[in-house]
């Protein structure tokens, strides 16, 4: 009597391997679990298999497989059909019962017909699918599925990596926001619509890190400086050697006479020119009147002008280093009343400049309106007036960088010649913030 040991993946195989390699007299003793393979043979990731322990007669060893095997077609060559007849053949020398047993826990099998043609898919034994379709090694094995395992853990924690850099992204940007919440309001105040301070601030979100975005200081200085690189100012009028020629124009109410009168009053006291005044606004008599009393005070000369003869023979007569003329209020809807006023622009051949006069607290739809019209003159900066009536500047500002007109004063208030600056852009944006406290 000798013992074995038969090693397969479940009893029943086990049991098949016994009884294919030592016949029925094979005496099944007891089975174990245990593990086999894994990495380098250490069984760590190995696999679970049944050990089988039985007992072989010394006698009947020689014997019982022959006579088990007699019937087998040994002739069959290594092409996949012949392999099928020889598994059927195999089947059917191992008899009923072990053929029960494969077809109970084997996956497929082929049966063949009397001429030994494979016919029709059954279920096989695994075990005498491993002997007939070659396998990578046990190590191998181990070593991929410890592979694949990496290769997932791999990829979860890249998951879970992206998605938190995605949660950190979203907490950042709500931050971002809660910080820019007071400046977004000041843009508004300044009638910059939703769109048009969202480009501004993601402006200053690009230029600025993402700890500076937490500093309130940075944010204010930044977007400071953001604005300010928007706006365009002329600086003093250029007078030169030559006769100077100024003209005043804008919608009605805006403060065009008031307002030469303080850069007369400039030029005449404090920085002793020579200035006239001429006058084009001879439809209200109490405009004429104001302007008379300016220039009595100062002891500047006036010149009501009726026709575009006489304003002509004026401004060639006059021998004042500045020649500043006042117009009469026009609508921006009124094209006629504009064309008028650009026929009069059109008689000067001196050194001249076109002053567009408007009020800060004018709504900026009407504002472009009042641009487009007044355009045509052909105006070569603006004057904002009334800066004093309103919470908002803003508006004359993005308008005057859309048409790139300069802006090279502004009023604010009705003394004259004290209520007049000359414009710079920290200034004004000193004046944006002031409206809201900042």
């Amino acid at each position: 009597m000798r013992y074995v040991k038969i090693k397969a993946k479940s009893y029943h195989d086990a049991m098949m391997k016994l009884k294919m390699e030592y016949g029925d007299d094979a005496i099944p003793i007891s089975h174990k679990f245990v593990k086999e393979g894994g990495i380098l043979n250490s069984k760590f990731f190995g696999r679970e298999v049944v050990e089988l322990t039985a007992a072989i007669q010394e006698k009947k060893i020689a014997s019982s497989m022959p006579e088990k095997k007699k019937h087998v077609d040994f002739r069959v060559g290594e092409s996949e059909d012949e392999r099928k007849v020889l598994t059927s053949q195999i089947l059917s020398s191992l008899g009923a019962e072990a053929e029960t047993a494969v077809r109970s826990t084997a996956p497929a099998t082929y049966t063949v017909s009397p001429e030994r043609t494979p016919v029709a898919p059954q279920p096989i034994s695994e075990a005498l699918a491993v002997e007939r379709v070659p396998s990578l090694s046990e190590t191998e094995l181990s070593l991929k599925r410890l592979e694949k395992e990496f290769s997932e853990i791999k990829d979860a924690l890249s998951s879970l990596i992206k998605a938190k850099e995605c949660e950190n992204r979203s907490t950042a940007n709500a931050e971002t926001e809660w910080y820019l919440e007071p400046y977004r309001e000041i843009l508004k105040s300044n009638d910059y619509d939703s769109e048009e301070s969202r480009v501004i601030l993601q402006e200053l979100k690009n230029s600025m890190s993402q700890d500076d975005m937490k500093d309130r200081y940075k944010i204010e200085k930044t977007l400071k400086d953001l604005l300010k690189s928007k706006i365009i100012t002329s600086g003093p009028y250029n007078l030169g050697h030559k006769k100077k020629v100024i003209m005043f124009f804008g919608p009605t109410g805006v403060g065009k006479t008031t307002t030469m009168a303080k850069l007369g009053a400039i030029y005449a006291l404090r920085e002793d020119h020579s200035v006239s005044f001429i006058t084009l606004d001879n439809y209200r008599i109490a405009a004429t009147e104001q302007l008379k009393k300016y220039a009595e005070i100062m002891k500047i000369p006036v010149h009501p002008v009726n026709d575009q003869k006489e304003f002509k023979s004026i401004i060639d007569k006059e021998k004042a280093e500045i020649i500043m003329i006042d117009t009469s209020g026009r609508s921006h809807r009124n094209e006629l009343k504009i064309s008028e006023i650009k026929s009069y622009a059109d008689l000067v051949d001196y050194d001249f400049e076109k002053i567009l006069c408007v009020s800060a607290n004018t709504k900026k739809a009407d504002m472009q309106e009042i641009f487009k019209s007044f355009d045509k003159i052909h105006f070569d900066s603006i004057i904002i007036t009334k800066v004093d009536e309103t919470n908002a500047i803003g508006n004359v500002i993005d308008v005057a960088k859309r048409f790139k007109k300069p802006i090279s004063y502004f009023t604010n208030g009705q003394e004259v010649p004290n209520d007049i600056v000359l414009a710079d852009p920290e200034k004004l944006v000193n004046l944006m913030f002031a409206t809201t406290g900042n």
